[in-house]
């Protein structure tokens, strides 16, 4: 056992590329949290961007609003969010994230059971 405390701050964080419009980063990981399949990582999504309806089979994520106003969609029922509001997202709960307004729309994702990119799957638009 030892003591240990890290710290991140979101204008020092190094965003990636994640999807249209949007960046990740990773700010925790199983690693720091010495628990396989946890994570906690951030997203930002640019005005007009977001990230397209998909499911997890087996990761759960607990959503936090940090910055901004958008739209969280889950299982087609489109639920408005802002600062401070928390969503839990079960396995098999589809998703999406949309920022219809022209400030950034920052989200904190704390994950468990997360496998990675394997355990993202998308949901095909009936457009």
């Amino acid at each position: 056992y030892y003591n240990c405390m890290d710290k991140n701050n979101l204008d020092s964080v190094e965003w990636q590329s994640r999807f249209e419009q949007s960046q990740k980063a990773v700010l925790f990981n199983e690693v720091d949290f010495d628990s396989k399949g946890t994570k906690f990582q951030v997203i930002r999504m640019e005005p007009g961007g977001g990230i397209k309806p998909h499911y997890h089979k087996v990761r759960t994520e607990v959503l936090y609003v940090l910055r901004g106003t958008g739209t969280i969609r889950q299982n087609n029922k489109e639920i408005p969010v802002s600062r401070d509001d928390f969503l839990l997202c079960k396995p098999g709960t589809v998703h999406d994230f949309n920022n219809p307004v022209d400030t950034e729309f920052i989200v904190a994702i704390f994950r468990t059971n997360d496998t990675g990119n394997s355990d993202m799957h998308w949901v095909k638009s009936e457009d």
